[in-house]
């Protein structure tokens, strides 16, 4: 079938017939239905002025068996969480089932309801047949806690019970070795093939590593049910693309130029206040210098400026710290900030400090600091007028408006000890949870070792190269000079004045010790001899209170017996320096891209089922889209990028030169379908081009980021492009773009694939007026998720894609001019031949009516039955000569003069012509040689 209608065609569309619900409180259509199992479908009931809680359930109740739940099921349903947002009027209504007093996991629904009383949206994963299975609680929540940690390998004495509730879920507080804060625990009803389980939940902040686990325990036999990560991690894996040669592109000069120029709010607030910083769009160094920014916050989202948190005039903080967000280093990795590591601006809140970016990124702590508490704040700042506000649960110390739960800012920790060449978000579920953001370094140890120590001078000297600590200075270009002493025991008090101290590592006392120690007998630098043959010598870390002020490195094994032997012949000239082979260590921090996307998860995990759960989980998880997208998108610079040329991720960190680097994605953004190939099909396994299968989550969500990227650049062509972000949504086509995405994390409901994001963008659109449908169809099915797409389930494998737009946005199909045609109705074409296109447009509407560079676009089909070849993407046409779109006045039609292909013999194909409305016209075609 070419055509299978999904209700999401009828978005917006009223319908006359009505079903009235008993006391008049809805009135639904009773011809839109969902089909069992789609988990999301479009409705439009009559308006009611009946509160939009009691709307959403009764509306849930009536449709039960539609979602493939009984009555009973949705018998006790109670709202997690709810809010309205103040653009469109729609109030998000999140909620959950019970059972016998207790949560049921995951049997949430999302119903959204218009400033009218109107269901708009209904979206939801509900249990049915909600029936216990196994006995009686026989295990208690420490016991539970004793389970968990077990299961994820963490060592810990049994907890300590802090608090205890009565009722039915016997809510308690723990307290234990292994986790950093206070661990909640509650009985709930887990799902399982089964049925429902009686089960503890445990939220976990685990000391030891950046993981923030949601455990569930069977309350009965002590058996992991469950176990979730709220923390969004990067692994080394997706670094494969590391070493790849960037991009080599020239910007595009018929666009305005506005590289250069710093965002700034429209209403700032009179604080004074001053940072030296990149600011956006500037994605990273890369993209120019630091500019000193001037009173940056937003009004309208950070009324008291970004160093408040009591909400009256006048800054609580002169240091990066404030409503928003609290910025240091932790470079010892304990989750708490390093002594001294928030930069003070003083009274005059003045951060600005100086950056030599030839120089390691330890050498320019505060600056990097200074960067990671702006972007933070401007992310905040933006966000909160596309509907991230207090109400639906950002993070904040104090809620100004009231409305949410504060105490939730972001710890944002620079130069993170945790780990190297990566970035972590994690978000606690509950609006109130304090989250936390780790940015790391990047060594580039594509470059060889980051430091070394010379012994010698002149033509006899030799140079060892050296890795890096984490908790002292980096050695500098200049170096650090001295004599090199050899002492062997460096866990007790010693006196090396002057000395470049060489020593090995021992299991007596840590670096840390060490250092200290050499420290205060007079040294200028340590070098640390690895203790096993291990080839690169380790990274040094220790802890940061007290500070030490002289630089250590790190060598082999070998080289350090060669030193020792070097230094005993009577070698000792030393100098500790940075290599000048090596660029410097790099700085997550002044990767304004990378601070977004981890700050995308923070949105995308609250936005989605609302505050109170963390629902975003299936092989098609786009957490990672949405993050790459808000990255790229809010420092879009037209200057800089262009639609149909590659954008990278992540350029700067990864040493690359531009943001048109390839980046750290399986390919760059860009509607060129050679360059980004993805169509809905290619996230099942076996099915990115090379064969392999695009990992879960980072690489399907960059497929997602894929499509997101195309639908704003067709909105920045039908709508005009602005470099205000914090411009209202209907100024143009990046603002509408933002907006929509944002909506549609609210109202897509929880375990969202694909068509579950696509659809909750065009209930957004539909929100605001409907004026975008069609384009954002036609974006959508461009990459094969179109109208008669299936997803399936959440499962990468069993989707279906389509390339088709609904009735409403296809438009007549196209006619050749003196054509033959088959027995089939294909439109004959010698391949290779001119193929003069007409359609009408019912007048002269111009020759700029095409919406993009991609229209017209063709695509692969098959001969028999007019669908798809598998994985065929669309690709522009070029015409004939000089001879593009024409309009006859006298024959009321358009024509397109299509250069058709000699190779397409024996083929058969489609055209698709994109009007700038986003409405088509399709014709297929078989090609004779």
């Amino acid at each position: 079938m070419r055509r299978t209608p999904l209700l999401a065609a009828g978005l917006g569309v009223p319908l006359s017939l009505a079903l009235m619900v008993p006391g008049g409180a809805l009135a639904v259509p009773e011809a839109e239905q969902a089909p069992p199992g789609t988990g999301s479908a479009f409705f439009l009931t009559e308006p009611t002025s009946a509160p939009a809680e009691e709307v959403a359930k009764d509306f849930l109740r009536l449709k039960a068996s539609e979602y493939g739940v009984a009555a009973a099921d949705v018998a006790d349903l109670q709202v997690m969480s709810q809010h309205t947002s103040e653009h469109n009027g729609v109030t998000y209504v999140n909620l959950v089932q019970h059972h016998q007093g207790r949560e049921v996991l995951g049997g949430v629904a999302t119903v959204s309801v218009t400033a009218a009383g109107e269901v708009l949206h209904v979206a939801q994963s509900l249990v049915a047949d909600l029936r216990e299975a196994g006995g009686a609680t026989s295990l208690d929540a420490a016991g539970a806690m004793s389970a968990a940690t077990d299961e994820l390998d963490i060592e810990a004495p049994r907890p300590k019970v802090e608090k205890r509730e009565g009722g039915p879920e016997q809510a308690t507080v723990l307290s234990s070795a292994a986790a950093e804060d206070d661990v909640p625990a509650r009985l709930v009803w887990q799902p399982t093939p089964d049925g429902l389980r009686l089960a503890w939940e445990l939220v976990i902040d685990e000391d030891a590593s950046a993981s923030l686990w949601q455990v569930t325990v069977d309350a009965q036999t002590g058996e992991t049910l469950q176990v979730e990560d709220w923390t969004d991690h990067h692994t080394t894996s997706d670094l494969t693309h590391l070493a790849r040669a960037p991009h080599q592109f020239s910007a595009p000069a018929s666009r305005a130029a506005v590289a250069g120029v710093a965002l700034g709010s429209p209403d700032p607030v009179a604080d004074g206040s001053s940072y030296r910083v990149l600011a956006f769009p500037r994605e990273s160094p890369n993209d120019g210098d630091r500019v000193l920014v001037t009173e940056p916050a937003d009004a309208h989202s950070s009324p008291f400026g970004w160093h408040d948190t009591d909400g009256v005039p006048g800054a609580e903080h002169t240091t990066t710290q404030g409503n928003n967000v609290h910025a240091y280093t932790d470079q010892d990795a304990d989750n708490q900030p390093d002594p001294g590591s928030s930069p003070d601006g003083g009274a005059g809140l003045d951060l600005d400090f100086a950056m030599d970016l030839t120089e390691h990124a330890q050498t320019y702590r505060d600056a990097a600091v200074t960067n990671l508490f702006y972007a933070n704040n401007v992310i905040h700042d933006v966000l909160a007028r596309y509907g991230f506000d207090e109400a639906s649960g950002n993070f904040q110390v104090t809620n100004y408006t009231g409305d949410g739960a504060g105490g939730d800012d972001v710890r944002a920790e620079a130069a993170d000890g945790r780990g190297a060449n990566n970035a972590n978000f994690s978000t606690p579920a509950a609006d109130g949870g304090r989250p936390r953001m780790q940015m790391y370094l990047w060594p580039g140890n594509q470059f060889g070792p980051q430091n070394g120590l010379t012994l010698g001078t002149g033509t006899d000297a030799t140079t060892y190269g050296a890795n890096y600590a984490r908790f002292t200075p980096a050695p500098t270009n200049a170096g650090y000079p001295g004599t090199a002493v050899v002492v062997d025991d460096t866990c007790v008090p010693f006196a090396a004045p002057g000395a470049v101290v060489v020593t090995f590592r021992t299991d007596t006392c840590a670096p840390y010790d060490q250092v200290r120690n050499a420290e205060d007998g007079g040294a200028v630098a340590v070098v640390i001899a690895h203790d096993e043959a291990q080839a690169p010598a380790p990274t040094l870390s220790g802890s940061m209170d007290p500070a030490v002020a002289i630089p250590a490195i790190s060598v082999t094994q070998e080289d350090g017996e060669a030193i020792r032997a070097q230094v005993a012949a009577g070698t000792t000239a030393a100098s500790v320096h940075k290599m000048s082979s090596h660029p410097g260590i790099r700085d997550g921090d002044l990767e304004n891209g990378i601070i977004i996307h981890e700050y995308g998860h923070g949105v995308s995990n609250r936005l989605t089922g609302g505050p109170g759960i963390n629902c975003l989980s299936g092989h098609e998880q786009m957490g990672e889209g949405w993050s790459d997208y808000l990255a790229i998108t809010m420092l879009l610079d037209p200057v800089l990028d262009d639609p149909e040329q590659p954008r990278g991720m992540g350029p700067y960190a990864l040493f690359q030169d531009d943001r048109h680097g390839a980046g750290i994605r399986p390919a760059p953004y860009t509607r060129d379908m050679a360059v980004q190939p993805f169509t809905y099909d290619r996230i099942k396994s076996g099915g990115w081009v090379d064969g392999g299968s695009l990992a879960a989550p980072h690489g399907v969500g960059h497929a997602w980021a894929a499509t997101l990227w195309d639908l704003n650049w067709d909105l920045i062509d039908k709508h005009g492009f602005t470099a205000d972000i914090y411009a209202a949504w209907d100024t143009a086509g990046n603002t509408r773009a933002m907006q929509y995405v944002m909506d549609g994390l609210k109202l897509q409901g929880c375990y969202p694939g694909f068509l579950a994001g696509r659809d909750g963008i065009l209930a957004a659109d539909a929100a605001l007026g409907g004026g975008d449908s069609c384009t954002i169809w036609s974006a959508f099915a461009r990459r094969g998720l179109g109208y008669s797409a299936v997803q399936g389930t959440t499962n990468r494998d069993d989707n279906t894609e389509a390339f088709d737009v609904p009735p409403h946005c296809d438009a007549p199909g196209a006619g050749l001019v003196g054509a033959k045609y088959s027995g089939d109705s294909l439109n004959v074409v010698d391949a290779g031949s001119a193929a003069p296109v007409q359609f009408n447009l019912g007048g002269d509407l111009g020759l700029d009516v095409l919406r993009d560079a991609h229209s017209p676009s063709s695509q692969q089909i098959s001969c028999d039955t007019l669908e798809p070849v598998q994985y065929a993407p669309t690709f522009p046409t070029s015409a004939t000569g000089n001879r593009g779109l024409t309009y006859s006045k006298g024959q009321d039609r358009y024509q397109y003069n299509w250069k058709t292909d000699e190779s397409w013999a024996g083929t058969c194909r489609q055209l698709i012509i994109t009007l700038e409305d986003g409405t088509q016209h399709r014709a297929d075609f078989r090609f004779e040689g």
